[in-house]
């Protein structure tokens, strides 16, 4: 009995949890779970992959049998079952729950490390009656003292005020110049902490032109130099242009910056005197801000299909300039699988006609046989940058999204995931990432399609 560490695959659904009443099996708890929570479900996977388990919440748990090694959440089902779901999505097979929230539970599940959470923080109880008065504790509100007392709306309030994170966000919704649209990404389920691990980087900041002190954001840019990189962040991470689960890591973070446009650094050269990020005005800005309007020229994050208009790409291959010409009709939201397919093909056919028409190998001599074999699409991408780079007069930080792109597991643009979505029903490619893909690969066939 008292405190215990345990694995996820220790861990069962409590099968006479009140919140689902009775359960014949672990299969069916797990159905009622999904039943009863829905998305809120969703919203607490995505938390623990992103923030792992809460580090002041233990779950309450009783031993199967004597002798198992397999223990009853009393309390923390909800915890549980999204923990299940994360470590083996297969769990869901066979269970009844409305398919997009099944292919984002996937989604999610492959940016789950359970290394982050194991061991879980447990506490065993001596029998289901004695932990019965601490669960009604936990889940009757107050009681007069007793359990858990909410804070006041005031309390509530000075605490958001010592969060970075949060000044950066109102000042992003207050002076971003943000469409309805990107309003509305941000919405509720904003990921807070994510932005706040991004301030809490020293190198970070730095890029960002920011500083925090005493839990305050301060700046020493002008209003229009500061909104530039912090307006990115915000989106990004609202629209989900970047996972969170690629932002976990301080080398991470900083090629995340590192990879913002030109018109997205701040010029950290126009530095002033330093204040609170939350005392900004809107008459400190030399222009200030428009308001959005019913009628405004399109929004490039906004776009519906992958190829961007801004895109200057002149392609004069026959079979590449068909699939170019698809690719700018597709809309992404509507038919992602067809254009995870053809981004591929076109990348590889626009490397070959460049590597052609400038006399590069497509092939290379095997040194144990003397065979003949293909190069690799990621060999070939590396040899046309550095021929951009060395004879096209494109500064190889141009190219640094589509260099890194084919080199990460997780982008449209890399073999294997493409074979993935080809092959692996759990896979599917998400709009976002698609677009970001093209974002990364755009000057890259400005190089070669000139």
């Amino acid at each position: 009995m008292g405190p215990a560490r345990l694995r996820i695959d220790q861990l069962l659904l409590d099968t006479g949890n009140p919140r689902i009443g009775e359960a014949s099996s672990q299969h069916d708890a797990l159905q009622k779970v999904l039943d009863d929570q829905e998305e809120k479900l969703f919203e607490l996977a995505q938390h623990i992959t992103t923030e792992g388990m809460s580090p002041i919440d233990r779950l309450l748990v009783l031993r199967e049998k004597k002798g198992s090694d397999r223990f009853v959440a009393l309390e923390g089902n909800r915890r549980v079952a999204a923990l299940k779901v994360l470590a083996n999505p297969a769990v869901l097979t066979g269970l009844k729950l409305k398919a997009p929230l099944q292919k984002r539970l996937e989604e999610l599940a492959k940016d789950f490390d359970k290394k982050t959470v194991e061991p879980i923080d447990c506490y065993e109880a001596i029998s289901r009656e004695a932990g019965a008065p601490w669960i009604h504790l936990r889940h009757t509100g107050e009681n007069e003292g007793r359990g858990v007392v909410d804070w006041s709306g005031h309390a509530a309030a000075r605490f958001r005020g010592t969060d970075p994170g949060l000044q950066a966000l109102e000042f992003v919704k207050t002076y971003g110049n943000l469409t309805e649209t990107q309003k509305e990404s941000i919405g509720n389920t904003f990921p807070i902490t994510t932005l706040d691990r991004l301030l809490s980087t020293p190198d970070v900041r730095k890029r960002l032109g920011v500083e925090v002190k005493n839990r305050k954001l301060y700046s020493a840019l002008p209003p229009e130099e500061l909104i530039k990189p912090l307006r990115r962040v915000v989106l990004d991470l609202a629209q989900k242009t970047v996972r969170v689960g690629r932002l976990m890591k301080k080398a991470q973070q900083i090629d995340y910056v590192d990879g913002f446009g030109r018109s997205e650094k701040p010029n950290l050269s126009k530095r002033a005197a330093v204040r609170a990020v939350e005392s900004i005005k809107a008459s400190e800005f030399q222009s200030k801000p428009a308001r959005a309007k019913d009628r405004r020229k399109p929004d490039p994050s906004e776009r519906k299909v992958i190829v961007a208009r801004s895109a200057k790409i002149n392609v004069t291959d026959n079979k590449a300039a068909e699939i170019a010409k698809e690719l700018r009709r597709l809309k992404v939201d509507e038919f992602p699988h067809a254009i995870a397919v053809l981004l591929r093909v076109f990348l590889e056919l626009s490397v070959d006609h460049y590597m052609d028409a400038h006399k590069l190998p497509l092939y290379f001599v095997d040194p144990k046989g003397g065979n003949k074999r293909d190069k690799s699409l990621k060999s070939k991408t590396s040899e046309v940058i550095g021929h951009l780079v060395s004879n096209g007069g494109i500064a190889k930080k141009d190219l640094f999204g589509v260099e890194r792109a084919i080199s990460d597991a997780k982008s449209p643009l890399h073999i294997d995931l493409l074979h993935a979505y080809l092959h692996n029903r759990f896979v599917t490619p998400k709009p976002r990432e698609l677009l970001g893909a093209w974002n990364d690969a755009q000057r890259f066939m400005e190089g070669i399609w000139p």
